[in-house]
């Protein structure tokens, strides 16, 4: 071989090997960039007057949540209510997710406890897609493993619930199964996927991880991420300034101070799994009186701030996480 066609053939191999460098460094850092993609952050009330708060205009989020009952299309004052609720949340460019709850007046584990049928609730559901067209992002159940729910002993009709709003919901995005972090978790799951048609999304409520009590049960973040493939949402989350047993019994007396360290706990336990969970919805915004069991609000009655509400909006700063 000649000089010239050596020097030729050394050139183009040179040329190939830094174009490979190139393109390998370029696809580890595209890789790199998405695994460490900001975590979408919502903040969810039923109350529309979230979205016309001050408080709640300065953080800028851009999504929302609410969970009416499964038949709330075939309900002309519950659809009313909703429609109120939607209607806020365009008026401020707020993307909702609806997430599908027991019937109003159930008192499930006791009685009544209606579990639709799979026609009942694809007519509901069909009714309720053609009067909120533009709702994109549905979860078909609300913490289906839990007690409170008549899916609770049923995860095979959560499953048929999911496989209806895939087959009526083309482009939507959907949480195929809600749960929260009760102790039948994995349990529930795994009879769901086995009647589920490839789901690829999970919503969990993991209040046992953000507001850990002595004598129970937490972990329940790391426990689904082993139970389900795929990508994971937090879709109702935070801290707890009260919380109060339907029987009265008190598990957590009324502190901001300890519903602050939950919700900076809650961030935590996000940006540790930040590879696989892409959103998170903090739940609530306004506060309640002593007299409510349940209060995880970000603002006081007055509407004043409270301090979980000054973590939420300095984290909201970070790379980490985007409103």
């Amino acid at each position: 071989m000649n000089p010239i066609t050596l020097w030729r053939k050394m050139t183009r191999t040179l040329a190939f090997l830094v174009a490979a460098a190139a393109f390998v460094g370029g696809a580890l850092a595209l890789g790199t960039e998405r695994s460490q993609a900001a975590v979408l952050v919502g903040v969810a009330d039923q109350d529309p007057a979230l979205f016309s708060d001050p408080l709640f205009d300065q953080l800028r989020v851009r999504r929302s949540r609410n969970f009416p009952a499964w038949n709330v299309a075939l309900d002309s004052r519950q659809a009313a209510e909703l429609d109120n609720w939607l209607n806020a949340a365009r008026a401020a460019r707020v993307e909702p997710l609806i997430s599908f709850s027991q019937s109003v007046g159930s008192r499930c584990p006791g009685r009544p406890c209606k579990l639709p049928t799979v026609r009942e609730f694809t007519r509901a559901f069909r009714t309720f897609r053609r009067r909120w067209p533009f709702v994109k992002v549905i979860s078909p159940w609300n913490e289906a493993n839990h007690r409170s729910q008549p899916t609770f002993k049923n995860p095979k009709r959560a499953a048929q619930y999911y496989n209806v709003v895939r087959r009526y919901c083309r482009g939507c995005k959907i949480v195929a199964a809600d749960v929260i972090d009760e102790t039948n978790m994995e349990r529930w799951l795994r009879t769901f996927r086995r009647y589920a048609r490839k789901p690829r999304l999970w919503g969990l409520h993991n209040y046992r991880d953000t507001n850990p009590r002595r004598g129970q049960q937490y972990g329940g973040t790391a426990r689904l991420l082993r139970a389900v493939p795929g990508e994971v949402w937090l879709t109702e989350t935070g801290g707890l300034a009260r919380f109060v047993l339907p029987n009265g019994h008190t598990l957590f007396p009324f502190s901001l101070s300890r519903q602050n360290r939950a919700v900076t706990r809650m961030f935590s336990l996000t940006k540790r799994y930040r590879s696989r969970i892409k959103r998170l919805y903090i739940y609530n915004w306004f506060g309640q009186p002593l007299t409510n069991r349940f209060d995880a609000g970000l603002v006081n009655v007055d509407r004043t701030a409270r301090p979980a509400y000054d973590t939420v909006r300095r984290m909201l700063r970070t790379s980490t996480f985007k409103p």
